[in-house]
């Protein structure tokens, strides 16, 4: 009997071991790590900070599209701002232009949007008022004052894209970054800005941050 009843219980646990379904873990998603900060100093002696830690700001990548149908090719300027609902300073960089056949899609190929940063060009790209091609800084003011760098500034004038890291998630595809420039900044719009502050000196401006595809 006591045989009987061991093998019993041994065929009942195996039953009740065969009828407990695992719990299947997905694997976690990967999240691309967006960092940002933008630091300079400013007309000489106001050095500027903005990030995260910094009155909450947010960095928002946005794109400039002109779509055309082939075989004409269509184009994008990439920009990063840096910018605060908590204050009026903000500072944005644009790079642009990238070119690709709309028959491929409303936005360029992933390998064509890797290349166009990395390439050697925009290491060092131009100076331009529209960024096509080329590059450019708009900065606020914490009163409100827009200055835009300009082209055919003569003076005082670099830029350097570096560590250049692109990655994807699920939220989209990127290009990470670090912009190291130079540049006179001049007065664009906005609230008029104070006697002598028609333009302003950005020197070691080092803008972190990101385009979106």
């Amino acid at each position: 009997m006591r045989l009987n009843r061991f093998f019993y219980l041994l065929f009942s646990g195996l039953i009740l071991f065969s009828c407990i379904k695992h719990e299947v873990i997905p694997a976690p998603e990967h999240s691309v790590d967006l960092q940002y900060s933008f630091t300079a100093t400013i007309d000489n002696d106001s050095t500027v900070s903005l990030s995260s830690d910094n009155l909450n700001y947010i960095c928002l990548p946005t794109q400039e599209k002109n779509l055309v149908s082939p075989p004409q090719l269509s184009t994008a300027i990439y920009y990063s701002n840096i910018s605060s609902n908590s204050s009026s300073e903000s500072i944005q960089i644009g790079l642009g232009d990238i070119r690709w056949d709309q028959s491929t899609g409303e936005d360029p190929a992933l390998s064509t949007f890797n290349s166009f940063f990395t390439s050697s060009t925009n290491a060092f790209p131009p100076y331009n008022d529209n960024c096509s091609p080329g590059f450019r800084v708009i900065y606020t003011d914490s009163l409100g004052s827009i200055y835009s760098s300009k082209a055919d500034s003569t003076t005082f004038k670099s830029v350097k894209f570096s560590n250049i890291r692109q990655d994807s998630d699920a939220t989209g595809d990127y290009s990470k970054f670090t912009c190291s420039f130079d540049c006179y900044v001049y007065y664009d719009s906005g609230t008029t800005p104070q006697a002598g502050k028609d333009s302003l000196k950005i020197q070691m401006g080092k803008f972190k941050g990101y385009f979106k595809r």
